[in-house]
């Protein structure tokens, strides 16, 4: 059963007029969001927000974890981030609002709440790959990216096991976004496979554009192009060069070349079972 939002109806008739139909695209960071945000942003129509967290970071209540509820949502919350949304998107070209934003993949219950009509696409990657790329910016002392719940009794287990840090955040990440999408009714919930874009974008791409309802597009169709699985001499998603490690091949099973035999028994007793849900 649909969550009913906590917001009276003249707040999200707000919404809807200052921000409309908005999507967000979501997943665990290092999932491929990036080049998959900018393949739908090549399209006339949409408006594309890159993380723009600053919003989120000085108008959402804070907490020690980026896991964001319904229960979080107040009026006044709701208001400003209408506000500051509209705002950011107003030199911006396109009728449809995207945002790309790895930090919504826990937030989902909150963002249905803000946005009863907006539509999630939820990337999906290898969580063997997923940590993999994760550990470059999770390694020793330092937690990076998406805080979980629980992150900091985490990193004070494993002070040095990246690996096994990373492996919980892509397995609560991964498993909460689809526990909360299961509230979502009609077709407002997409998943993608990053595998399947990577290996065939154009007839990923063609499949997403008609759940956005969104009509084919030459600019799309140049930009897939660019999409490949080999590392060498291929493009990179804006702003995400400083994460790449020259350390693979491949972006698809990467992980056979960078995790040891001990770090994937260490992945498995984490992330196995999800995998095996997931079909990998």
């Amino acid at each position: 059963m649909e969550e009913v939002s906590p917001l009276p109806d003249h707040v999200l008739e707000l919404g809807q007029s200052l921000v409309g139909r908005p999507i967000f695209l979501v997943g665990c960071a290092r999932s491929g969001t990036s080049i998959l945000g900018e393949a739908i942003a090549a399209h006339p129509n949409v408006a594309y927000l890159f993380e723009v967290s600053a919003i989120w970071n000085t108008l959402v209540p804070e907490k020690n974890h980026h896991r964001l509820t319904a229960d979080t949502v107040t009026t006044g919350v709701a208001s400003q981030i209408y506000k500051a949304l509209a705002d950011a998107r107003r030199e911006l070209s396109g009728d449809l609002l995207l945002e790309k934003n790895p930090k919504h993949v826990i937030r989902i219950p909150f963002l249905d709440a803000l946005f009863p009509q907006a539509r999630f696409v939820h990337i999906i990657r290898d969580g063997r790959d997923t940590i993999a790329s994760l550990m470059f910016r999770n390694r020793g002392p330092n937690w990076g990216h998406l805080k979980i719940p629980q992150w900091e009794q985490l990193l004070e287990r494993y002070p040095k096991e990246s690996h096994i840090r990373c492996a919980h955040q892509w397995n609560y990440a991964v498993s909460t976004a689809r526990q909360d999408a299961q509230g979502l009714t009609g077709k407002r919930y997409l998943e993608v496979r990053y595998e399947a874009l990577v290996r065939a974008p154009k007839a990923e791409l063609t499949r997403l554009l008609q759940f956005l309802e969104l009509p084919a597009d030459s600019q799309v169709n140049a930009f897939v192009e660019k999409i490949q699985d080999e590392t060498y001499n291929s493009y990179h998603a804006k702003r995400q060069v400083r994460h790449y490690v020259e350390d693979h091949a491949r972006r698809v099973g990467r992980y056979r070349e960078n995790l040891t035999t001990r770090q994937l028994e260490d992945v498995m007793k984490v992330c196995g079972p999800l995998l095996g849900e997931l079909g990998y």
